[in-house]
C-alpha cells in the first residue's frame, strides 16, 4: 500500500501520485506532528485575531508553526458544499470568519508574528480580551 503525506489517504500498489493533491505517495505515513491539535484539547486556548480571509489564516497558521507555536484556526463558517441545484449557487455563509487560537503562553510571541505578516489587517482585527 502506498499514502499521501498530506491528506493520508491510502492508495493501491501501482498508483504513484496522489490524484488529489498531487503528492507523491510513500511507504508509510508520516507521523503526526504533536501541533496538530484536535478540537477538545483547544477549549482553553486564547482567541487572538478573527479574519475574514482563510488564505490570511493559513498564512498566518503555517508561519506560527514553523516557529513551533501550537496554534489551530476555528472557523465561524461551515461550507454546505454543492446543494444539488444547477448553475451557480447563490449561498454565502453571513458572519464567516477564522479565529486563530493559541496557548495562553504563546499569545505574545504569536501576536507579535501575526502583526509582522499581516500588518493593519491583523491589528484591525485583534480580539477584545474579555474583562
Amino acid at each position: 500500500m502506498a499514502f499521501c503525506p498530506k491528506c493520508r489517504y491510502e492508495y493501491q500498489p501501482g498508483i504513484d501520485i496522489c490524484p488529489d493533491c498531487d503528492e507523491k505517495l510513500v511507504p508509510e505515513l508520516p507521523v503526526e506532528s504533536p501541533m496538530d491539535e484536535t478540537d477538545e484539547d483547544v477549549g482553553d486556548w486564547v482567541p487572538l485575531v478573527r479574519l475574514t480571509s482563510h488564505d490570511y489564516a493559513e498564512m498566518v497558521l503555517t508561519r506560527l508553526r514553523d516557529m513551533q507555536i501550537p496554534a489551530v484556526i476555528l472557523s465561524g463558517a461551515g461550507h454546505f458544499g454543492t446543494t444539488g441545484q444547477m448553475g451557480t449557487s447563490s449561498y454565502r455563509a453571513v458572519g464567516g470568519a477564522f479565529t486563530i487560537a493559541v496557548p495562553e503562553e504563546y499569545v505574545e510571541e504569536a501576536d507579535t508574528q501575526g502583526e509582522f505578516l499581516l500588518g493593519e489587517i491583523w491589528v484591525k482585527s485583534r480580539l477584545e480580551e474579555e474583562e
